[in-house]
């Protein structure tokens, strides 16, 4: 063998690697702005509760609660009926997710709702002329905020809130440092190589390594139902994050098409170079 023969196979293996590394980096910079987008981007949280029908459910799930705890303290059931709406909510919920993206605040603000019970049960004992101990409304103000608080608030975000912030913080560098060593891995393919076919055939290896690695996560998802099997209590938040798991999902599977026209493009371009650089030589 000599030493011509050599230098193009370490050459070759060289190149190899640098495509599978081109792979696993485009892989994981497809997935970590996915997850910028989705996971860890509020407007895609807000959308998701308003496909779900997470305001109605939650109205429903929060009015139950209050009307089990005015039973014991002998308030009628359509006491709370003006009491909770979808509206404040909705607003509620937004202030919430916007203090909590933000990094201010993780507690949701019960302000609004609080002020409107307390009128409401004012106004009921006025109408009743009933003699109530100042004490007896605020504990029942503080039960019916707890319930309002503890069925809004998002319990993964309190157990992981210092891990989210930090994957917010920090992701846009590791997209930033991917892109760049991505970048730097096709530069080199395409000077290193005085033929062009030859960078295209690896460029053509990547993408297509990418979009199986993207195809395998897609179809894992898919069969197993995404998000569907998960147990929570909340109807509402089930609901919400089984959308969330599907929207996931169909964008995996946009991610998996785009790199499959990449792949099938830097193909189409190897297969053009190479004809061209053979009618060349001949």
């Amino acid at each position: 063998m000599n030493t011509k023969t050599i230098g193009k196979r370490i050459r070759d293996i060289l190149f190899g690697v640098l495509s599978f590394f081109l792979a696993l980096f485009l892989f994981l910079d497809a997935v970590c702005a996915l997850a910028s987008m989705t996971v860890l981007n509020e407007e895609s949280w807000m959308e998701q509760m308003t496909v779900s029908g997470y305001y109605s459910e939650k109205e429903q799930e929060i009015t139950k609660k209050l009307v089990q705890l005015g039973n014991a303290s002998g308030l009628p059931s359509d006491f709370f009926e003006d009491v909770i709406d979808p509206v404040q909510i909705q607003k509620d919920m937004q202030n919430y997710m916007d203090s909590y993206f933000d990094g201010t605040s993780r507690i949701l603000d019960t302000t609004p709702f609080q002020q409107k019970f307390r009128a409401a049960l004012d106004r009921f004992i006025e109408e009743k002329n009933a003699k109530v101990d100042g004490k007896s409304v605020d504990n029942l103000v503080k039960q019916a905020k707890q319930i309002y608080s503890g069925n809004l608030e998002i319990p993964l975000f309190i157990k992981l809130s210092s891990y989210f912030q930090m994957a917010r913080n920090y992701l846009p560098y590791v997209i930033g440092g991917l892109s760049l060593l991505s970048g730097v891995i096709i530069l080199v393919l395409l000077l290193a190589n005085k033929w062009r076919h030859r960078a295209f055939k690896y460029y053509y290896y990547a993408c297509a390594g990418t979009g199986l690695c993207l195809l395998a996560l897609s179809v894992y998802l898919t069969a197993s139902g995404g998000l569907k099997k998960i147990v929570l209590e909340s109807k509402a938040l089930y609901q919400m994050v089984v959308s969330f798991g599907s929207s996931v999902t169909v964008y995996l599977w946009v991610l998996t098409a785009v790199f499959a026209v990449l792949a099938l493009s830097m193909f189409f371009l190897y297969r053009t170079f190479y004809l061209k650089a053979a009618g060349s030589t001949d």
